[in-house]
């Protein structure tokens, strides 16, 4: 990590000349609104950001704060897929009656909103305890700890969120909801990218389990979210991290993905209720 700076590399050279080269632009099945390029720097202009030994540090800034955005941006492609489906759903027919007014589908759909609720708390708590931390340096304060464990679980959650949403979504339309002239592929297509960027699901539990590991951030998450919990879950959740971080190394990584996912859905069910 010494060996790593961080630049500002502007497009243009002091001449006027392009301060880069492109090789080539990618095809990809998600974002192609944005390309996504290979680059080649050669004798380009840049200007360091802070120290040289700064550069990791200043990275994962950049990061936490692209992490958080993730999450507002999985939450509004959920909305927006809830939305096209529930219009849908109101005006196609089966059997009689619009396919919204048939008890299985309207349980789905109250279902999925209810998750998109809890999917925004989650976002929306992870935008508050950025906006509380963001100037921290290091040595990091106990709420920096706090705001990052929750960034984590807002990240990995609501993009999982939007990829099943969408999928369901497409089934709500049937056949049809492949078909390009109806858009719900694109939804689809943008939801499969938040996953992956700005870490994968991997990440975010590796990462996650890092925080809670070293700086005892799930006694800080529950801790911050008591007033609103169910005192027994409140309990039981820690109870199961305490047990889960006492396992061999290798096991406590190889495990960590159902207790990870459950933390990130208990916590969003609980900012949930804080929200009403």
């Amino acid at each position: 990590m010494r060996g790593l700076a961080l630049f500002l590399l502007p497009k243009y050279r002091h001449d006027g000349s392009l301060n880069y080269t492109i090789r080539r632009l990618k095809d990809k099945i998600a974002t192609r609104s944005v390309p996504t390029g290979e680059v080649e720097l050669n004798n380009s202009e840049a200007y360091l950001l802070g120290r040289l030994e700064w550069g990791v540090y200043l990275i994962l800034e950049v990061l936490n704060l692209s992490r958080v955005a993730n999450s507002m941006g999985s939450v509004a492609v959920t909305q927006r897929v809830l939305a096209d489906a529930l219009g849908f759903a109101q005006e196609r027919t089966a059997f009689g009656k619009p396919i919204l007014e048939h008890p299985l589908l309207r349980k789905q759909f109250e279902d999925r909103i209810a998750q998109l609720e809890s999917a925004f708390a989650l976002a929306w708590e992870a935008v508050t305890l950025l906006d509380k931390v963001w100037r921290q340096m290091p040595p990091y304060s106990e709420q920096y700890h706090l705001f990052r464990l929750v960034a984590h679980l807002a990240k990995y959650w609501t993009a999982e969120l939007a990829a099943q949403t969408a999928k369901w979504g497409m089934e709500v339309y049937g056949g049809v909801g492949t078909l390009a002239e109806f858009g719900m592929d694109r939804w689809l297509r943008e939801a499969m990218i938040l996953a992956i960027w700005e870490g994968t699901p991997h990440r975010q539990m590796l990462d996650g389990l890092e925080v809670m590991e070293r700086k005892g951030a799930h006694r800080l998450l529950l801790k911050y979210l008591e007033p609103w919990a169910e005192p027994k879950a409140l309990r039981e959740m820690e109870a199961r991290i305490e047990a889960h971080l006492k396992l061999a190394t290798v096991e406590k990584e190889a495990q960590v993905e159902e207790l990870f996912r459950d933390l990130a859905s208990f916590t969003a069910a609980v900012l949930r209720s804080k929200l009403t």
